[in-house]
């Protein structure tokens, strides 16, 4: 449970709806201990919590299109009073300008530092697509917020 805090803040920055993070954190929990013979296989279980992270965090906003509505919660004044006005504003940029895979890979790279390698084993693509795919997120995350 060392990732609990980490995890949790990745699904909070994926959804962007703490409950549905947290009801998330526990599914993937219970999908980890219903995969736990295959850990055995995994080289960074890290990775492997975040990867089942991520699985459940884009099925939940394909099936909801909750980011629409966390974007529309947050400039009613519903926002977690912790966030800064610099990290509202990257967040909604981010929902803004790129797709939920491009956006979870945007978070698990800068926000949870998982490298490139890491990230490839964890969506089935390759390293080199992974950092093109950063580089092209960046650049249209840069265009959004005008830097």
């Amino acid at each position: 449970m060392a990732n609990e805090r980490r995890l949790g803040q990745f699904l909070v920055q994926m959804v962007r709806d703490r409950a549905l993070a947290e009801d998330l954190l526990q599914e993937t929990y219970l999908d980890a201990h219903a995969a736990r013979d295959r850990l055995g296989e995994v080289l960074a279980p890290d990775a492997w919590l975040f990867g089942i992270a991520r699985n459940r965090a884009l099925a939940s906003l394909r099936r909801t299109r909750r980011a629409q509505r966390a974007v529309e919660r947050l400039w009613q004044g519903r926002a977690d009073p912790v966030e800064t006005r610099s990290q509202v504003e990257v967040m909604d940029a981010l929902d803004r300008a790129l797709g939920p895979d491009d956006r979870a890979l945007v978070l698990l790279r800068y926000v949870h530092d998982l490298d490139a390698p890491t990230l490839a084993a964890l969506t089935g693509r390759t390293p080199d697509s992974i950092r093109k795919r950063l580089e092209r997120a960046c650049a249209a995350l840069r265009k959004e917020m005008g830097t």
